[in-house]
């Protein structure tokens, strides 16, 4: 990874975790994120907590064998208890708690039925945050669906980067013509709309808008008929929800949710979220072992409809720490 990319794996931001139905009160579940091991679990009292995952007493992982008792999770070797700001508050043969028996505890924010943790390479507390989505559960729009999920040898800033590069949608996604509209910034937050002409079963002419909070979350807004065409061969407002997480060095996990705007019965909304999903992963998996294996080049020699990677890339590096000193090419 070091070879293909001139700067951290690990960028500042919210990345998810895990998702909030997938974790019921008193449940824990060990995780591998940002080249660490951590654990997730669901206290008594209805929170998610994610902490490091090892007992600073002899060294277990809490995530195998450790269980919540009220709200704290129980260490599964000696019955140490963590609060979930990772103090320890119980050791079951002493009264004597060591004043170091504490745990790294992690930032949590349960947002759009999402467990998203904040990372930052120098510890400092967040600057943004994630929306609430008027989309979830909305009784106008359809729940949201996971139509592919990715464990990709690449890296975020890679992944987010694809969709601006408008020549690919072009050549690889069937998109007869790619027209850019705008591109702003405001700190975390970055907007690009575009206008797109696609020969697919689900959209002919579409108005897009990507919205991208840090590296970990970017949210894509398709409407129909907003380019001057009231065609209704795009049959839906569709949403979708891209959540990329760093594992280690090496590889990412990247998520797609999917959620649209319900048509009037439940068998339409069933067949169009079939073949929406179907869409949707057949049409990321094109990319996958592109990602998997390009290299990233300082210097691109980029042509007119390549689409605005410059722009992108010198508002992704505010989310590095410090970068090396190959790096400062990449926001020139």
């Amino acid at each position: 990874m070091k070879s293909r990319f001139p700067f951290t794996s690990f960028p500042n931001g919210w990345f998810r975790v895990g998702y909030s139905n997938e974790l019921a009160i008193k449940e824990v579940k060990p995780l591998h994120y940002f080249g660490q091991d951590l654990v997730l679990f669901r206290t008594e009292d209805g929170i998610a907590h994610v902490m490091d995952a090892h007992c600073p007493h002899l060294g277990a992982h809490l995530g195998y064998g450790g269980c919540v008792v009220e709200n704290t999770i129980q260490c599964p070797f000696h019955g140490w208890r963590f609060h979930g700001e990772g103090r320890c508050i119980d050791i079951p043969y002493t009264h004597k708690i060591p004043a170091k028996a504490h745990i790294k505890p992690w930032l949590v924010r349960e947002v759009n039925g999402l467990i998203m943790v904040w990372y930052h390479a120098e510890g400092e507390a967040p600057t943004w945050e994630i929306p609430k989505l008027k989309e979830y559960n909305s009784l106008t729009w359809s729940p949201f669906r996971c139509a592919a999920q990715w464990r990709l040898r690449s890296h975020i800033q890679e992944i987010q980067e694809n969709p601006l590069d408008t020549s690919h949608l072009k050549f690889i996604h069937g998109a007869n013509t790619v027209k850019v509209l705008s591109f702003e910034t405001d700190g975390a937050k970055l907007l690009w709309r575009f206008s797109t002409d696609e020969d697919t079963s689900l959209v002919k002419e579409s108005y897009v808008e990507y919205t991208y909070y840090g590296l970990g979350y970017n949210l894509d807004y398709y409407f129909p008929g907003k380019t001057g065409d009231e065609s209704e061969d795009f049959l839906q407002e569709i949403n979708i929800l891209t959540l990329t997480t760093p594992i280690d060095q090496e590889y990412v996990e990247n998520h797609l949710l999917i959620t649209f705007k319900k048509l009037p019965t439940e068998a339409e909304n069933e067949a169009f979220e079939e073949k929406l999903m179907q869409t949707i992963f057949t049409e990321t998996a094109k990319d996958v072992p592109i990602l998997e294996n390009k290299i990233y080049r300082f210097s691109p020699l980029l042509c007119e409809d390549d689409g605005p990677l410059m722009q992108y890339r010198r508002w992704a590096s505010q989310f590095y720490s410090y970068v090396s000193s190959n790096s400062k090419i990449l926001v020139n």
